[in-house]
């Protein structure tokens, strides 16, 4: 949600033409993230109040990846799965490139992510039923999509940010990377269907209470469902040092489990979820905070996001073995 490319109020009046939503009035940069460029675009119609409206241009996804999250939210939205889907222009298009980059543009929900301190057992069990609400739904999803951070990303990476770091944190890394492959040799027969992938809580919007918007599904993809619900916990579900706090896990997985039951392999299987979605997610945060990947990254332009951080809940992870409820 940085601001890698910088536009111009002629190229966004430009580009907004197609969508009858009348003249642009403000248009504000939103700070913060690491992947895309993403704008407020106000608008005003004659005679209309002015509506906001989020502008995204995707500086790693390319335009012919974009079909996939277009067809997906409209899918979920269509199975009342709280997303926001693009808007189409007066030809029936969503997608267009701006500044050379694709560029979608998305209805502003109300609300605002929570803040940590205001997670509790309410927050945690509503995004339960939302994360397996998305499962369910997706699984009637039919285009297919491997994530671009799987493990054949994290089995190339993995090495290059292990020499970035001290020696046993570098161990732990490699460990988790090691788990999750001997893992995959098993090939479990756990259930896959669309995944969020990055659904922090960060990325939920709430308003007076209640979910408003589950948002940027960038990392969706086709894998493990309990993948992503270990991604979700691993955010959602923890103390200050990292640990998981149990009335917080429990009331999420509740919620999701009163939606979508756990396989018996789930529960098998369900601490090295834990852990592999830990190291993928401190692995990402190694890679922008040691520049080893590809951005062009300007200072003040990026808000890097702690590496330890996720360092802390691997180890935590590893340390202590947890069942489903």
């Amino acid at each position: 949600m940085a601001v890698y490319t910088t536009l111009s109020s002629a190229q966004v009046s430009a580009y907004l033409s197609p969508f009858n939503l009348g003249e642009l009035v403000e248009l504000r940069g939103i700070s913060g993230g690491i992947e895309n460029t993403n704008y407020f675009v106000t608008t005003q119609a004659k005679g209309q109040p002015p509506q906001t409206f989020v502008l995204t241009l995707f500086e790693d996804l390319d335009y012919e990846e974009m079909p996939y999250f277009i067809g997906l939210t409209e899918h979920l939205v269509a199975h009342n799965v709280t997303v926001p889907a693009p808007l189409r222009n007066e030809t029936g298009s969503a997608l267009s490139l701006l500044a050379g980059k694709p560029t979608l543009l998305f209805p502003r929900f109300a609300g605002d992510h929570l803040a940590r301190s205001e997670i509790g057992k309410n927050e945690c069990a509503i995004m339960g039923r939302e994360l397996a609400s998305l499962h369910r739904a997706g699984q009637g999803f039919a285009k297919q999509r491997q994530s671009h951070r799987g493990p054949l990303w994290w089995n190339e990476l993995g090495p290059r940010a292990a020499q970035c770091i001290e020696g046993e944190d570098a161990t732990m890394l490699m460990m988790a990377i090691g788990q999750y492959d001997a893992m995959q040799s098993q090939q479990p027969n756990l259930p896959t269907g669309v995944i969020h992938g990055d659904l922090f809580h960060d990325n939920a919007l709430f308003n007076e209470g209640k979910l408003s918007a589950t948002i940027d599904l960038y990392n969706a993809s086709n894998d493990y469902l309990l993948f992503d619900i270990a991604i979700t916990v691993n955010d959602w579900c923890i103390s200050a040092d990292g640990s998981i706090a149990p009335h917080l896990y429990n009331a999420f997985l509740d919620a999701y489990a009163n939606i979508r039951a756990f396989t018996p392999l789930e529960q098998q299987y369900w601490n090295a979820m834990l852990i592999t979605a830990a190291m993928r997610f401190w692995l990402s945060r190694l890679e922008t905070f040691h520049s080893l990947d590809n951005h062009q990254r300007e200072e003040g332009v990026t808000v890097f996001k702690e590496p330890d951080v996720f360092r802390d809940i691997l180890r935590h992870r590893m340390q202590k073995f947890h069942q489903l409820p």
